[in-house]
């Protein structure tokens, strides 16, 4: 029987203790429930990560394909005693529900899979709905939604717009919807100088002060001023280390870590290029020797205004009466990778406590998303493709 309660659906999915990249069994139960809507439905591990594609098609021929993403895994709720509810309890208290995963970003998988249900049930639907789920997405991400991805192209399965579930939201529930997202680029930076005795500073050379004159040049270069849908793009050190356990010795080496939040100015070949020219000069100029290594995380995109977030203004409109403002804000996401193949934007529930000991969201939040969703896919399904 599908459990078509979006507060209780939720509730159970938080009860499966899937710390990243384990999904805890809930992927098994969620394909269960798909099925009892006549979702086909392809459970399928990549690298000991699980991953689910589900799709459900009327019984005459489909045009389009609206598809929601999400995941099912969840960062470590830390220490035990910080929580006042087990961590995987779902409890429900003073109309909040409780539990790690409870917005990040189980209740939205359990009001789009109810919304989903609904539709099918109520509405004379021509459209297909995909929703696509993964055990990977609060770690490396390597083989979560991009496994997905590859599956869908390799099976020539149809997609034509994306709904990423991620918690948006800023105060109120349909205050903000993501169109776009940031570049994250980590940097690491190793600094080779000369050990030697504190008392005798002319005899060595610190590395520790080097690295730091470095990161100022990186720190006060301007990367721009931000555009009509970014901020400005921003560098931040995160941090400098020495692993020296000596008070009088001036050690002989020395890292930082540093991280990139770019906008569509850039791409991360770009910023690459560029921190190549400063350490080439910093270098020329230094005793000491900077060599600087990457991590990407994904470049920034953006869809722009139009036919998705369009209609999710106005569903959200209709059933909270906000009206939503679009923003590129925030950390990287797995639209990052669906960009790629199609339009994505993301809606979803406040963000105020995810990733914190006590992770809440309010259960009426939950019912009024499952509407946001449910009016979105009537929405989407009464307009044609060229709208």
């Amino acid at each position: 029987m599908f459990v078509n309660d979006p507060i209780l659906l939720a509730k159970k999915l938080i009860t499966f203790q899937s710390v990243t990249p384990e999904d805890g069994g809930s992927l098994e139960y969620v394909r269960s429930q798909l099925n009892n809507r006549k979702f086909s439905c392809n459970l399928f591990v990549e690298n000991n990560v699980k991953n689910l594609f589900a799709r459900w098609k009327p019984e005459k021929t489909y045009e389009k394909t609206i598809a929601f993403n999400g995941h099912v895994d969840v960062v470590h709720p830390g220490d035990p005693k910080q929580w006042k509810y087990g961590a995987f309890s779902g409890e429900i208290k003073s109309g909040r529900i409780f539990g790690r995963g409870a917005v990040d970003m189980k209740s939205a998988v359990a009001a789009f899979m109810c919304a989903a249900s609904e539709a099918i049930l109520e509405y004379d639907l021509k459209s297909s709905i995909v929703i696509m789920l993964t055990s990977d997405e609060e770690g490396k991400a390597e083989f979560g939604t991009r496994a997905i991805l590859d599956w869908i192209k390799k099976n020539k399965e149809q997609i034509n717009h994306c709904i990423v579930g991620e918690p948006t939201s800023s105060d109120k529930l349909g205050d903000t919807i993501k169109i776009g997202r940031r570049g994250s680029l980590n940097g690491t930076v190793y600094c080779i100088g000369k050990q030697g005795h504190v008392a005798y500073p002319e005899k060595a050379i610190n590395p520790v002060e080097k690295i730091i004159e470095f990161l100022s040049k990186l720190k006060s270069y301007q990367l721009d001023s931000g555009n009509d849908f970014f901020g400005p793009s921003s560098l931040n050190i995160s941090s400098v280390e020495t692993n020296n356990l000596s008070s009088n010795v001036i050690p002989g080496e020395c890292e930082a870590k540093f991280n990139v939040r770019y906008n569509d100015n850039y791409k991360a070949s770009d910023l690459k290029n560029l921190i190549k020219n400063i350490s080439q000069e910093f270098n020329s100029s230094s005793k000491s020797k900077i060599r600087v290594e990457y991590r990407e995380s994904g470049d920034s995109f953006i869809t722009k205004p139009g036919h998705l977030s369009n209609i999710m203004s106005e569903s959200i409109k209709k059933i909270t009466k906000l009206t939503p403002k679009l923003s590129t804000g925030g950390g990287t996401s797995d639209a990052r990778f669906i960009q790629k193949f199609y339009p994505v934007i993301e809606f979803g529930l406040v963000g105020d406590t995810m990733h914190q000991a006590n992770e809440n969201t309010k259960t009426k939040d939950i019912v009024l998303l499952k509407n946001i969703y449910k009016e979105f896919i009537r929405n989407y399904d009464q307009q044609s493709l060229n709208e």
